[in-house]
């Protein structure tokens, strides 16, 4: 394809010269006045070559078009079927470690349910608490190879920092292998961090993060009025039922102190890429939320200067334009650019607002 595209730009410049020189000839033709009548008969067949030029420079000029069209469709074609194929493959893997784990569970379940009354409770208690666990295993599992190492992690969550610049003893809800409570900590900041995820928690203690086992709106709700100085989230809002998150959402503005943020990062649904890539890709995901909800849900609890921040696009997923030498290219190329903001805008972004 790449042959036939230079050869037809070649044709087009030989048209383009050819252009030019039946333009130059007739030029010459037309200034000599006192010959015109004389050569009348002359211009009038340049006006004819010259019409006839004109003709072949816009048929080539059109085929070069259609297969600049043609190539650049077929690679956006296969870049996509390419990532529609690579995302089957991985949603099949996930699918059948999911289907061990439930088989497993509802092994032990029935284990569990045909252990003998007279079994010791204790026994009994740590068998269910094992099979409760099941799950958290599971889902540290699947963080592990999906939302990457724990230095790819620091680096993604280093932007929000800025935000609790001036703020003091800082809670991380769904703090994980806690590696934004230890980017606090490193600033000088008390910092503590709320997970269920007992192996994510058993990891972040080895590291001597203050993190405890607790669900985010039974802790809210064990603390006074005022007396937290930040709030972070990031990537666990999308795991809350609706009514859930908006009590969560609540609960922290009655606990944060004066002039204190709040910063909750998730998956931004206005991505299709993200949607297919990241959120449909967690079966353990609620409800897409959309930033203009988020941004409501936080005003309409009390908070101030609600803003939204994006993360960066993906660049390396785009689709490529092609070289705008002519007024159809570049309308091609703007609905390349409006294509791209649908498919592949920002993976994340995050709400963030003050208790004034």
């Amino acid at each position: 394809m790449k042959r036939i595209i230079e050869d037809l730009i070649e044709k087009r410049k030989k048209n383009q010269e050819k252009l030019k020189k039946s333009l130059n000839e007739l030029g010459e033709l037309i200034e000599s006045r006192t010959l015109f009548n004389k050569k009348r008969g002359e211009i009038k067949k340049k006006l004819s070559n010259l019409y006839t030029d004109l003709n072949e420079l816009i048929t080539s000029q059109d085929k070069e078009w259609d297969a600049y069209s043609n190539n650049h469709s077929t690679t956006v074609f296969k870049s996509l079927q390419w990532k529609i194929e690579k995302l089957e493959a991985e949603y099949s893997n996930v699918k059948t470690l999911i289907m061990n784990f439930i088989n497993l569970e509802k092994s032990l379940q029935k284990l569990i349910n045909s252990i003998d009354k007279k079994t010791d409770k204790k026994d009994l208690d740590n068998l269910k608490e094992i099979k409760g666990e099941l799950s958290a295993y599971q889902y540290s599992d699947f963080e592990k190879r999906f939302r990457g190492d724990e230095k790819q992690v620091k680096k993604k969550l280093k932007k929000y920092l800025p935000i609790f610049s001036k703020s003091d003893n800082i809670l991380d809800i769904g703090c994980g292998r806690g590696e934004f409570v230890e980017l606090l900590t490193n600033e000088g900041k008390k910092a503590q961090g709320i997970d269920i995820t007992e192996s994510m928690l058993n990891i972040a203690k080895t590291k001597n993060i203050k993190c405890s086992k607790i669900e985010a709106l039974q802790f809210l709700r064990q603390n006074k009025d005022n007396s937290i100085g930040g709030i972070f989230s990031s990537q666990v809002i999308e795991h809350f039922k609706p009514e859930y998150l908006r009590e969560v959402v609540i609960e922290s503005f009655r606990v944060l102190k004066k002039n204190s943020p709040i910063a909750l990062e998730t998956i931004n649904p206005l991505s299709v890429f993200a949607l297919s890539n990241i959120y449909f890709l967690d079966v353990t995901h609620q409800k897409p939320l959309h930033p203009e909800y988020m941004r409501y849900l936080l005003e309409s609890s009390g908070f101030s200067n609600v803003k939204v921040i994006y993360s960066d696009d993906l660049k390396d997923e785009k689709l490529e334009e092609i070289c705008p030498e002519n007024q159809i290219a570049k309308a091609f190329n703007t609905n390349i650019d409006k294509l791209n903001k649908i498919l592949f805008a920002s993976p994340m972004y995050a709400v963030k607002g003050i208790k004034i």
